[in-house]
């Protein structure tokens, strides 16, 4: 299968070294099943429009805003330049004090109820979730200033970032031949000293975190989630009693688990459900008739609106052409002011 196309061109840069790199996505969605609303009778996609909740009036797209949930019906309605003024307040890249806490303030609160658990609301991360429907976010996003660079700010030792925090993966390559020594340089340097790179990027107008470590010839880049989308796990396992568990019910759980142990392989990550899925489909797909699609009738009114607009183009393409005649009555061209007629 052939390589991707670059997600991402900029630099990658360390102090004073940098290089041109490109990131490449290190997943595909593209063998990802998805299914659309179709009309059962017709076998028609469905198409979804704006209504208002309480008013239940369609409302154009013009209108449509972001609003974060105070109450019932009760929105904080979010500006463009809200979000701007926020972004302005990052500190540049670079500048991050990193040894200090991040400071944490709660959102205004939202009544229980109003919205399920793990239901995202649009604020000031400027994130296009994808949409089941293909609805594009009509209003236009502030985007932060993005300087098309990844620098390192922090070196971490290898395996301290915990797996909660991966969001993203790709693959860092140079993009050009003249920075494959700079590059080299930064990957080898890491791999010696066993270190793992922190630094922030720009991706989809979203500034992120992001993880840079060393693979093979090349690096690979994750982003991370914000430190306040990772739940405390004191607050699940906090209750969880220690018991004292019996020795020879230890030995017997460690004898399953050491027959059970293998070396990982990807085939391990099937998706049963999918290859389920893929084998109803071509079957149903198998026992459909061949479908040739009927010809479009065209309209009546379509036709003679284009039969007039043929003749027209005739008749005034004949008048262009056709040689002047005069006769009784007629002039044979354009009638010469009167003291031209004396003249001549």
């Amino acid at each position: 299968m052939p390589a991707s196309r670059a997600y991402w061109k900029g630099y990658l840069k360390l102090s004073f070294v940098s290089c041109p790199i490109a990131l490449y996505p290190a997943t595909s969605a593209a063998e990802r099943l998805s299914f659309r609303q179709i009309n059962r009778r017709t076998g028609h996609r469905l198409k979804h429009e704006l209504v208002d909740s309480v008013t239940h009036e369609a409302v154009d797209s013009s209108n449509k805003a972001r609003g974060y949930q105070v109450g019932a019906n009760e929105f904080l309605l979010v500006e463009d330049r809200d979000l701007e003024q926020a972004r302005n307040q990052r500190p540049p890249p670079g500048n991050a004090q990193l040894d200090e806490p991040p400071h944490r303030e709660s959102p205004p609160t939202v009544p229980a109820g109003l919205h399920r658990d793990g239901e995202e609301q649009v604020v000031a991360s400027g994130d296009a979730a994808d949409d089941e429907y293909d609805e594009q976010e009509i209003v236009p996003r502030a985007r932060p200033r993005n300087t098309r660079t990844i620098e390192i700010q922090r070196f971490l030792p290898e395996g301290q970032i915990d797996a909660r925090y991966f969001e993203k993966s790709y693959y860092i390559a140079p993009s050009e031949e003249i920075g494959q020594e700079s590059f080299a340089v930064i990957r080898d340097a890491m791999t010696r000293e066993g270190v793992i790179g922190l630094a922030r990027v720009v991706l989809s107008s979203r500034e992120r975190p992001f993880l840079v470590e060393p693979m093979g010839q090349g690096l690979r880049g994750v982003t991370l989630r914000f430190a306040h989308e990772v739940r405390a796990a004191e607050d699940y396992f906090g209750e969880i009693p220690e018991i004292k568990l019996p020795v020879e019910m230890m030995n017997l759980a460690r004898n399953i688990i050491r027959t059970k142990s293998a070396e990982f392989d990807p085939s391990m990550l099937e998706d049963y459900y999918r290859t389920a899925l893929v084998r109803i489909l071509r079957k149903r797909q198998a026992k459909r008739p061949a479908h040739h699609p009927l010809p479009v009738k065209p309209s009546r009114e379509n036709v003679v609106n284009l039969m007039d607009a043929l003749r027209r183009s005739i008749a005034a393409e004949g008048r262009a052409k056709s040689p002047l005649r005069c006769g009784p009555g007629k002039s044979a061209g354009p009638k010469r002011p009167a003291r031209a007629r004396k003249a001549g």
